[in-house]
C-alpha cells in the first residue's frame, strides 16, 4: 500500500471515530436536553397561622410526550397539613394504594395521573391546598418517588423544586367589647362624733371599762334583772297600800 492511500485510510478512521463520539453524546444527552421539568409555583409564601394558601404544580415534557405523571411532595406535618387537592386539565387520576396519599401524619402528598394521548407541552398538572398550623419554616419539596413516564416508560422527569413558606402569628384584633365602669361602693354615713362618743362611753360603762362583750351582756342582764325586780316590789308595795 502506498503512503498516499495509508493516509486516506488513517483519515477515514479518524472521521468515523470522530462521528460515532458526537452520535453517542447526542444518544446520551437526549434523555437529558427532553427531561420533563416539574415546578412548584409560588415559591416564596408568607402566611398567617390559622390560614390557608394553594400550590400549583406544573410540568413542561419539552416536547417529549408524558403518558404518566406521579408527583410526590414533602412537607413538615407539624407546621403544615394538606386540606385538599385537585387536578387540572384532561387528567385522569390513578387511584392505587401507593399512587394515591395525602398523609398529614408523616408530611407526604402522592398523586398520580394519566394524560390520553400523551402530553407535550408545559400543563398544570393539580393544585394543593395547604393549611398552616403553627408559626415557622418550612419548605414543600418535590419527592424523590415522583416521576415522568414516555412512550417507552423511561422516567424522564428532572428537577427538584422546593416553596419555601414562613409562618407568622396573626396580628391581635381589637376588642370590641364594650369598657364595664368600675363599681362604685355606696358611701356610708358617718355617724355624728358626739353620738359616737355616747355610744362609746356607754359600751366602757356597761363592760367596766373592759370592752369585753361577753361581760357587758352579763352587766345588761343583771341591770335587766334589777329593773325588773324593782317593778314588781314596786306593784307589790302599792297593791298593800304601803304607798
Amino acid at each position: 500500500m502506498s503512503a498516499r492511500g495509508g493516509s486516506a485510510f488513517g483519515g477515514k478512521k479518524i472521521l468515523t471515530t470522530i462521528a460515532l463520539t458526537i452520535l453517542g453524546t447526542i444518544i446520551l444527552t437526549a434523555p437529558t436536553l427532553a427531561a420533563t421539568l416539574a415546578s412548584l409555583s409560588p415559591a416564596n409564601v408568607s402566611v398567617t397561622s390559622g390560614k390557608s394558601f394553594n400550590i400549583t404544580i406544573a410540568v413542561n415534557p419539552q416536547g417529549v410526550s408524558n403518558y404518566t405523571e406521579k408527583i410526590e411532595l414533602t412537607y413538615p406535618a407539624d407546621i403544615l397539613e394538606v386540606k385538599s387537592f385537585n387536578f387540572g386539565g384532561s387528567w385522569m387520576p390513578l387511584s392505587q394504594t401507593g399512587y394515591d396519599l395525602i398523609d398529614n401524619v408523616g408530611g407526604k402528598l402522592i398523586k398520580t395521573a394519566g394524560y390520553p394521548g400523551g402530553l407535550s407541552s408545559s400543563a398544570n398538572f393539580g393544585t394543593v391546598s395547604f393549611y398552616a398550623k403553627k408559626t415557622g419554616s418550612a419548605i414543600i419539596k418535590l419527592g424523590a418517588n415522583s416521576l415522568a413516564l414516555d412512550a417507552n416508560n423511561q422516567n424522564v422527569l428532572n428537577g427538584s423544586p422546593e416553596v419555601s413558606v414562613a409562618v407568622s402569628a396573626p396580628v391581635g384584633a381589637p376588642s370590641t367589647e364594650p369598657a364595664i365602669a368600675p363599681a362604685i361602693a355606696p358611701a356610708i354615713a358617718q355617724q355624728p362624733a358626739q353620738q359616737t362618743s355616747l355610744v362609746a362611753a356607754l359600751g366602757s360603762i356597761i363592760t367596766l371599762g373592759t370592752n369585753n362583750a361577753l361581760i357587758g351582756i352579763i352587766i345588761g342582764l343583771i341591770i335587766l334583772a334589777i329593773i325588773v325586780y324593782g317593778a314588781y316590789w314596786f306593784g307589790k308595795r302599792k297593791n298593800s297600800g304601803q304607798i
